[in-house]
């Protein structure tokens, strides 16, 4: 397959000229369609451009949940930490064992 930008021939089946990288081969995130232009699928009409915009939005999204999520985490243990003292043995009880749950279940989720 020749390069479109600088004329090299490239073996067949190679995505990027071995010249000067420039794309050969263009695969549909979408369906997974080859062809030689990107833009727009051939087969399923996805926009190359919209689909990999859409997919960066979401997981920007999802990293700021979770970092939203490890924020209220962080407050609710600093609350807890200092309202405990104010309830009583009872209190401190709750405490460790939530501490102690709260480890056990991080651990799990890591594995």
């Amino acid at each position: 397959m020749d390069c479109p930008k600088c004329g090299t021939a490239n073996a067949d089946g190679v995505q990027f000229c071995t010249n000067c990288h420039a794309t050969l081969i263009f695969k549909c995130p979408k369906c997974e369609h080859k062809e030689a232009h990107g833009g727009r699928c051939d087969v399923c009409g996805e926009d190359f451009a919209f689909f990999w915009a859409r997919h960066f939005a979401e997981k920007n999204a999802e990293e700021a949940r979770i970092e939203k999520d490890k924020a209220e985490a962080e407050a609710n243990a600093v609350r807890t930490a200092l309202t405990v003292p104010f309830s009583g043995p009872a209190g401190w009880a709750f405490f460790l064992i939530t501490q102690a749950l709260n480890r056990i279940a991080t651990w799990y989720r890591s594995r």
